[in-house]
């Protein structure tokens, strides 16, 4: 089973990072902050999952390295970090998950696998774009995030049975692709 997203980013979405790097560094920066949150979460809201802790943590260190390695690119531009701004992407996401306990778990690391998959195709079209040590650096994370979306999905199939997965990221794949093309292209992650 693997994370096939319904929809490619439009063009718009790269021209619009191109056009303004420093304001898609920020977004950056925050989005990596904000996944290094969400993984931790996963260890303080399931304590009795223990197959999550291990993988979650690795993902927080990882999603904090991302976070560091951004911020000095910042820092090297002079750029001023301004406050986070909700994702209206993530927060579409996030708003279309199960509230009953047991599919709100699977329902989080199903997300957690496509909002990785969109990282793999945007870091690597970010990546494939600039022919520089910055394209090199967004090479390696579009490597990263396929490693993270192979993560949540082994999380999941430890969880769950095969088919509510297959049922389920079906429905997440279609409504990722919703969320991404109901968002404006910006000089932002998502």
């Amino acid at each position: 089973m693997s994370v096939t997203l319904r929809a490619a980013s439009p063009c718009a979405w790269l021209e619009a990072v191109l056009a303004d790097f420093n304001a898609f560094l920020l977004d950056h920066a925050s989005a990596e902050r904000k996944a290094a949150a969400m993984a931790v979460s996963f260890v303080v809201q399931y304590p009795d999952k223990f197959a999550l802790h291990k993988p979650m943590i690795q993902l927080a260190r990882e999603e904090l390295l991302h976070y560091q390695q951004v911020m000095a690119l910042i820092h090297e531009r002079n750029l001023i970090w301004e406050r986070d701004t909700k994702d209206p992407y993530v927060t579409c996401l996030i708003g279309m998950m199960s509230t009953d306990s047991e599919m709100r778990l699977l329902d989080r690391l199903l997300v957690g696998a496509v909002v990785e998959a969109r990282g793999v195709e945007r870091f690597g079209l970010i990546g494939g774009q600039l022919k520089d040590e910055l394209g090199a650096f967004y090479t390696k994370l579009s490597q990263s995030e396929s490693r993270h979306t192979r993560s949540f999905l082994s999380l999941a199939r430890h969880y769950f049975e095969p088919l509510p997965i297959e049922k389920r990221l079906d429905r997440w794949l279609d409504l990722e692709a919703e969320a991404m093309e109901a968002v404006p292209p910006r000089a932002a992650l998502h």
